[in-house]
C-alpha cells in the first residue's frame, strides 16, 4: 500500500535524525571532549589553519580575502584555490564569532563534522534515488561519509569537493532515465561546478572525468542526449567559474612543487613517476578490509560494508545502475593502482591537465562512493525479504570470508612480527567479517527480523570504522597528538614585538624552527611561506639573497641563530626563538628615476645582483621603460593606509619618476594617481611601480581581478539557472 503523507513525513524526519545521530555520534570525541582534533596533521595545522585564520580575520574586518600579503611578498589568495576563498560553507565558518580575534576550535570541529553530515545526506539521497529503503539508504550514506577516502582524509579543501559527487551522480542517473533530462543535467552540472569552488582541483577533476565517461556511454546509446550534455558542462563551467578562472590565471603565471625534482610551470606535465609515487599497489587492495595497509588515504570500508556491497552486486546486477556503479568502482581502483593498470596511463596521456591531479591513490574516492551505494542496494535486498539462492550463497561466503580474514590477519601478525597484536582496531576487521557473516546467515534462516538486521549491520559498520579513525588517535599520547597544534601558540610574543616595528618591515622565518605559516597565523608579512605554489616572478628572484632581502625590506629574521643578512639580536621570545635585525633595507615604498629593459625573466636574479648597490635609484623592466626624469631634488613617499587588497600612498616628486611599492606584481591590481587611472609596471621584474609626475600626489592601488569579477558573474548566473531548473523539475514531477 502507498505510504500516507504523514507517515512519509515522519519517516523523513526519522531518517534525518538518525543520520545526524550517526555522524555526530561517530565524531563525539571531536565535538564533546575538547581533547581531540582533526587539525593534528602538519598540513592542517601548519598550512590550512593559518589560511582559515587569515580569511576569518579579513571577513570580520569587512573585506573579502582575495590577496594574501603575508606570504612570498604577497600572493593571490583566490588564485591558489586551496584556501577555498569562494566556497560558501567556508564563508559561514569565517563569519562565526571569534575569540580574541581567533577562530574557535568548537566551530572548526563543527565545520568538519558538517562536511561529513553533508556527505552522508547527499549519499542518502542518491541511495533513495536508486530505490533503496530508508534504512538501507541511511547505511549507505554513513558508509560513504565515514569510511574509505572520505573517512580518512583531513584536508577540508579536498573533502569539500568530494561531498557533491553523490548529487552529481544522482542527477546524471535522472538524465539516463529520461526524467526531466534538461533540468537534471543542469542541476548535475551545477553541483559539479560547486565542487570546483571547494578549493583543491584533484577530486573535482576525478569526478569530472568519471562524468565524462558516463556521458560518452549515454551519447553512444542515444544521440538525443546531446542537449542535456551541453547543458551539464555549461552549468559546470559557469558554477565553478569564480574559482576556475582565477586559478587558471594564477596557474599560468606560477610554479608548483608537485614532487618532481624541480618546480613545474603551467605547461609542464607532472611526471608520471610522481603519480606512481602517490599511487596504491596491489597489496594496498587488502586495505579495503585491513586498516593500515597503505601510507596513502585509506581504502578501508570494512568487512560489513564490503559484504553488503557484494550482496548488492549479486542481487541487483540486472539493473543498469548496479553495473554502472560496479564499473565506476573498478575503474577507480585500477586508476589508483597507477603503474599496475592500463587505465591510468591512457587517461594520463589523453585527458588534458589530468596530470595535475598527481595523487592517483585519491581516485579511491569514487570507489568509496560506488561501494557505499552497492552496500545500500545489498541491505535493501535483505530488508525487502529477497531470500533467494543468492542470499544463501552470499551469506555462507561472508562467513567464510570472515573466518579467513580473522585467520590470515592473526597469522600475518605473528609471521611478520607486526606490533599491536593486542590492538583491537587491528583484529576488529576479522571479527567484524565473521560477525557480518553470522548475521546474514541468521537472517537467511528466518531467525532475525529485517529491521533488526538493518540496525545491527549499521551498528557493526560504525564499530568497525570507529576503531580505525585517525582523528581519535587511540594509540597516540596527548603530547604527541597535539604537538603540531601547540606549536602555533609558542611565538605570540615574537609576533607582538614585530607588530610594533614601524614601516611595515618584512620578516624571514626559519621554517625548520617555525614550521607553520607564521605570516598568515599572526598577520605579519614574511618573505617565504609554506605554499604548494608561488607566482613565478617571486620564485625567480631568489629571495634568500641579501640584495633581494634588501629590496623587499626584510629587516628581521626569526630563528635560533643569526641569519646571513640579519645578525643583530633584538628580541628573545619565551620559546627561546630569537629575532635578529638588519636595518639597512629599502623602505616598503620609495621612488626611482631611471629604468632599463631586460630580455627575459630568467635574467631577473642576475640583473638584481648587478644593480645591488643602485636599487634605491634605478629599476629594470621586462617591457619598454616609460619616460622618467632625473633631477637634483629629493622625493618623499609614505604609506597612508595598508590593507591586503588596497594600498594608499602619499608621494612628493621633484620630477617625473616611478613610485615603487615592494609587493609582488600580479594581474588584477589597478592604480590611480590623484583619481586618474595609471599603469602598474613590473619593476625589478617583481614588484609594483607607478609613474607619477612632479608634485604632490596620492597613489591608490586596488586588487580587482577581472577573472574574479567575471567568474563571480558566471557563478551567480548559474545559481539563478539552478533555481529555474529546480522549479522546472518540480513542475514536471507534478504533471
Amino acid at each position: 500500500m502507498a505510504e500516507s503523507a504523514p507517515a512519509r513525513d515522519l519517516s523523513r524526519w526519522a531518517a534525518a535524525l538518525l543520520l545526524i545521530a550517526g555522524v555526530v555520534g561517530f565524531y563525539w570525541k571531536l565535538l564533546l571532549t575538547g581533547e581531540y582534533s582533526w587539525m593534528n596533521g602538519d598540513d592542517t595545522a601548519f598550512q590550512i589553519l593559518p589560511w582559515l585564520q587569515f580569511q576569518a580575520s579579513e571577513w570580520h574586518a569587512g573585506r573579502f580575502p582575495l590577496w594574501d600579503p603575508n606570504q612570498w611578498a604577497g600572493q593571490p589568495l583566490i588564485g591558489q584555490a586551496q584556501p577555498g576563498a569562494v566556497y560558501p560553507l567556508n564563508w559561514i565558518l569565517f563569519l562565526a564569532p571569534l575569540r580574541d580575534g581567533w577562530l574557535r576550535q568548537v566551530y572548526l570541529h563543527w565545520y568538519f563534522v558538517t562536511i561529513h553530515l553533508m556527505a552522508a545526506w547527499f549519499a542518502y539521497k542518491l541511495a533513495r534515488e536508486l530505490g533503496c529503503r530508508r534504512m538501507a539508504a541511511l547505511c549507505g550514506g554513513l558508509i560513504w561519509s565515514l569510511a574509505g577516502w572520505m573517512g580518512s582524509t583531513d584536508w577540508p579543501q579536498m573533502i569539500n569537493g568530494a561531498v557533491w559527487a553523490p548529487l552529481v551522480l544522482l542527477y546524471l542517473l535522472r538524465v539516463l532515465r529520461g526524467r526531466a533530462a534538461a533540468a537534471s543535467a543542469g542541476l548535475g552540472g551545477f553541483f559539479l561546478g560547486v565542487a570546483w569552488l571547494s578549493g583543491h582541483h584533484q577530486i573535482p577533476m576525478f569526478v569530472s572525468v568519471a562524468c565524462f565517461g558516463i556521458w560518452l556511454w549515454a551519447l553512444a546509446s542515444r544521440r538525443t542526449r546531446l542537449a542535456p550534455f551541453a547543458i551539464f558542462w555549461t552549468m559546470t563551467a559557469c558554477a565553478g567559474a569564480m574559482q576556475i578562472l582565477p586559478a587558471q590565471e594564477y596557474g599560468r603565471l606560477a610554479i608548483r612543487w608537485a614532487g618532481a625534482p624541480e618546480p613545474l610551470g603551467w605547461n609542464q606535465k607532472v611526471p608520471v613517476d610522481v603519480h606512481r609515487t602517490y599511487s596504491l599497489n596491489p597489496v594496498s587492495m587488502l586495505g579495503i578490509l585491513f586498516p593500515g595497509m597503505t601510507n596513502h588515504p585509506e581504502p578501508f570500508i570494512g568487512a560489513t560494508a564490503l559484504s553488503l556491497a557484494m550482496l548488492g552486486l549479486a542481487m541487483a546486477w540486472r539493473r543498469f545502475e548496479t553495473r554502472l556503479l560496479a564499473c565506476l568502482a573498478l575503474a577507480a581502483l585500477l586508476y589508483a593502482l597507477a603503474p599496475y593498470g592500463l587505465i591510468h596511463g591512457v587517461l594520463y596521456s589523453v585527458v588534458p591537465h589530468l596530470d595535475k591531479a598527481r595523487s592517483a591513490s585519491a581516485a579511491i574516492v569514487l570507489f568509496g562512493l560506488a561501494a557505499s551505494m552497492l552496500a545500500a542496494l545489498g541491505l535493501h535486498s535483505l530488508l525487502e525479504g529477497e531470500r533467494s539462492v543468492w542470499v544463501r550463497r552470499v551469506a555462507f561466503a561472508a562467513i567464510g570470508t570472515g573466518m579467513f580474514v580473522a585467520g590470515v590477519r592473526a597469522v600475518l601478525i605473528v609471521w611478520r612480527g607486526w606490533p599491536g597484536a593486542d590492538d583491537p582496531r587491528r583484529l576488529l576487521a576479522g571479527v567484524a567479517a565473521l560477525t557480518a557473516g553470522l548475521l546474514l546467515l541468521t537472517f537467511q534462516r528466518g531467525l532475525l527480523p529485517s529491521k533488526t538486521l538493518g540496525f545491527a549491520l549499521t551498528a557493526l559498520f560504525l564499530a568497525e570504522v570507529s576503531r580505525v579513525n585517525m582523528y581519535f588517535s587511540p594509540k597516540t599520547s596527548d603530547l604527541e597528538r597535539t604537538a603540531s597544534l601547540r606549536s602555533l601558540s609558542e611565538h605570540a610574543d615574537i609576533a607582538a614585538f614585530l607588530r610594533k616595528q614601524p614601516g611595515l618591515p618584512r620578516v624571514d622565518v626559519d621554517d625548520s624552527i617555525v614550521r607553520y605559516n607564521f605570516g598568515d597565523w599572526y598577520g605579519i608579512q614574511q618573505t617565504g611561506g609554506y605554499l604548494a605554489s608561488v607566482s613565478e616572478n617571486s620564485y625567480r628572484h631568489e629571495f634568500h639573497t641579501p640584495w633581494a632581502k634588501r629590496l623587499l625590506g626584510a629587516a628581521f629574521a626569526v630563528g635560533t641563530a643569526p641569519a646571513e643578512f640579519q645578525k643583530r639580536e633584538v628580541f628573545t621570545g619565551s620559546s627561546g626563538v630569537k629575532v635578529y635585525e638588519n636595518p639597512v633595507v629599502l623602505p616598503r615604498v620609495f621612488t626611482v628615476h631611471e629604468a632599463l629593459q631586460i630580455d627575459s625573466r630568467m635574467q631577473a636574479a642576475g640583473q638584481l645582483y648587478q644593480m645591488r648597490d643602485e636599487l634605491e635609484s634605478k629599476t629594470f623592466l621586462l617591457s619598454s621603460p616609460p619616460r622618467l626624469e632625473r633631477c637634483a631634488g629629493a622625493d618623499t613617499a609614505r604609506i597612508l593606509s595598508y590593507e591586503p587588497s588596497k594600498v594608499r600612498i602619499e608621494v612628493t616628486m621633484a620630477c617625473q619618476g616611478m613610485v615603487i611599492l615592494t609587493d609582488t606584481w600580479f594581474p588584477g591590481w589597478e592604480a590611480r594617481v590623484d583619481g586618474r587611472p595609471a599603469v602598474i609596471e613590473e619593476a625589478y621584474a617583481l614588484v609594483r611601480g607607478i609613474v607619477a609626475p612632479a608634485g604632490e600626489h596620492t597613489v591608490e592601488l586596488r586588487y580587482r581581478p577581472r577573472s574574479v569579477v567575471q567568474g563571480a558573474a558566471l557563478s551567480a548566473l548559474s545559481l539563478l539557472a539552478a533555481g529555474w531548473f529546480i522549479l522546472a523539475s518540480r513542475k514536471e514531477r507534478l504533471h
